[in-house]
């Protein structure tokens, strides 16, 4: 227990029953801050013995010792998993000020990246190619200008954020629902482990607690509480990644949407943001506007077939026929510069159809 101040200790301890509800740690939190030292387990287990029923009031009387604390770190030690409270120097301002703030973080990573210039990117699972495209163009520009990243770990993008940061060893903060053993979902496993690599992944459970349906959209209120502004990539409009855009939209933060072509159910979600004032946003470069942020412009020359193309698609996107046929090629001639546009991050598809990721023209 060396390194721990006795509150942290005791809110190591209170962390680490589940079955204790959320009003009443928050409520021991505060007769922490007003307790003396030496007195503050035995404070809080009197209050808490009188509003558990009397399960919890056995498990927390055996439980209210030395010895039980030092088994709770030790399984935090085993797992790989460090801890900070809210007690804790590292726990950022931020997710104080938030209404319902984590008592305790469970991470692995760089945990001063929790007071680093934070921007969240989230959406949809089911989102579509061109969607997900969108996303790793803004996770790549963005990250460029020092923005770490925040996101989810789910399918969709979230892992086409978390990829970007990996591949353009770039800063990100994946926050989970659940705890470490217990990734949602596992196929992601292999991802969160080379974010930690050089970012970090937090949660606020426990690491062999199971995740449950509720703590997904409980767990955005943590990613809209550590960032600047969030990005709604994409989103239906029963979509669980509105959650961070209300979270976002409460907590007073900078709130941006990707907009839709109508009848783009993934999409309706983020055209109803923007008719209730979501900032729009269709190029990186809005976001960065926004802040005030310059980048040097990169020259990019394209060849007068990728002008042809781009300049076909900058009303649209368009069947690969139809664009072959606009611009008076064969389709085999035309799928090789497509390929190359894609590698580019400037066109995406879906099937046979092509679109631009970003607003460009021919000069």
């Amino acid at each position: 227990m060396k390194g721990y101040t006795k509150e942290e200790l005791c809110c190591i301890w209170l962390d680490s029953f589940l079955g204790l509800e959320y009003k009443h740690k928050i409520k021991a939190i505060e007769i922490i801050k007003g307790t003396d030292g030496s007195s503050l387990m035995e404070r809080v287990l009197k209050y808490l013995l009188s509003v558990v029923d009397k399960e919890m009031h056995s498990t927390l009387t055996s439980s209210a010792n030395t010895k039980y604390v030092e088994y709770v770190l030790d399984g935090l030690s085993r797992a790989n998993v460090s801890v900070l409270t809210i007690f804790s120097d590292s726990y950022p301002n931020s997710l104080k000020e938030i209404p319902h703030p984590p008592i305790v973080l469970y991470y692995k990573g760089d945990i001063a990246l929790l007071k680093s210039k934070a921007f969240g990117i989230v959406g949809s699972r089911k989102s579509l190619p061109l969607s997900i495209k969108i996303a790793e163009n803004y996770s790549k520009e963005l990250s460029s200008v020092g923005f770490t990243l925040v996101t989810g770990i789910a399918e969709g993008v979230d892992c086409a954020v978390l990829k970007t940061t990996v591949s353009e060893k770039a800063k990100a903060i994946s926050v989970i629902a659940g705890g470490f053993n217990h990734v949602y979902p596992a196929s992601n496993k292999d991802l969160l482990d080379k974010v930690v690599e050089r970012g970090l992944a937090i949660s606020e459970y426990p690491p062999d607690t199971v995740p449950k349906p509720f703590m997904f959209p409980v767990r955005n209120r943590i990613i809209a509480g550590l960032v600047k502004g969030v990005l709604i990539v994409s989103g239906a409009i029963k979509s669980g990644t509105l959650y961070t855009a209300e979270y976002a939209e409460e907590y007073g933060k900078d709130l941006f949407a990707v907009p839709y072509s109508v009848g783009i159910k993934s999409g309706a979600g983020c055209n109803d943001l923007i008719k209730r004032g979501a900032i729009l946003t269709d190029n990186p470069k809005d976001i960065l506007d926004f802040y005030g942020i310059e980048k040097r412009a990169e020259s990019e020359t394209f060849s007068e077939l990728e002008k042809q193309i781009i300049n076909c698609l900058k009303d649209g996107e368009v069947h690969i026929e139809k664009l072959s046929a606009s611009i008076g090629r064969q389709v085999f001639e035309v799928t090789p510069t497509l390929s190359i546009l894609e590698i580019k991050g400037i066109v995406a598809r879906s099937g046979n159809v092509y679109g631009l990721i970003s607003n460009f023209s021919e000069e």
